[in-house]
């Protein structure tokens, strides 16, 4: 087999490669493997998809390419660097990756604090009964509250990044988005669309942030209130 201008002459020569010039004259495109015959008359070279810098389209028998040769393994010439001639370089517009946030889940710690506050609950109301004594219940509650602030405790979710709702663009998570994650949305925006929606929304955010503290609140009181006042009355209709 002759070489090629690309092959190194002597490890004393310096040769600067240039980029050589042919055409694909085998392809197979199931396998996807061809050949290229060089304009200068040297034998074809083995070329594999991989090497193909070209991504708009496949190769196809009859391309011009410009192309560099290389030994394989086997010291076996090959062709790599393919371009074709003609053809845009540039690969086709792909849709922006979206990247989604999982809702929250409850881990094993949720479920043990959720048993933990049933229990306590039921301590209450059965201490209540008993004794009829709200001193003598205050410390099975105490497990209840402890409970209950571990369960609105603050969760990071596992994906670290999220899709801007508005703009698509990919942000980290923060203080905000986090919260925002606790509170149940999974719907985002980085910081510059946030700043957008604030300077559009300023009454729906005041009433929104108002809403959600009653909340809160309301619930913290049902916890704390309910059980009290349901032993009394039970203690009082038995008595």
């Amino acid at each position: 087999m002759s070489k090629t201008r690309a092959e190194v002459r002597g490890s004393g020569e310096k040769i600067v490669r240039r980029p050589m010039k042919g055409k694909i004259s085998q392809w197979r495109g199931d396998k996807g493997f061809g050949f290229i015959l060089p304009d200068d008359g040297t034998d074809k070279l083995f070329f594999h998809i991989s090497s193909v810098k070209t991504r708009a389209r496949r190769p196809k028998i009859g391309d011009s390419v410009l192309f560099e040769s290389e030994r394989d393994s086997r010291n076996r010439l090959r062709a790599k660097g393919i371009v074709i001639e003609g053809v845009a370089q540039s690969t086709p517009h792909r849709k922006s990756k979206v990247v989604q946030t999982s809702p929250p889940k409850k881990n094993a710690l949720d479920y043990v604090l959720i048993v933990l506050l049933l229990g306590s609950l039921i301590g209450v109301g059965f201490i209540l009964f008993q004794s009829g004594s709200i001193e003598n219940a205050v410390p099975y509650g105490i497990p209840a509250i402890v409970a209950v602030i571990l369960l609105n405790r603050q969760k990071k979710p596992k994906e670290k990044k999220f899709s801007c709702a508005r703009c698509r663009k990919i942000a980290e998570h923060d203080a905000r988005t986090i919260k925002a994650w606790n509170n149940g949305s999974l719907k985002f925006y980085c910081r510059t669309c946030h700043q957008q929606w604030l300077n559009e929304h300023p009454a729906q955010l005041h009433e929104t942030t108002l809403n959600r503290r009653g909340g809160c609140l309301g619930v913290l009181v049902l916890v704390a209130i309910v059980p009290i006042v349901a032993g009394v009355s039970l203690y009082q209709w038995f008595a």
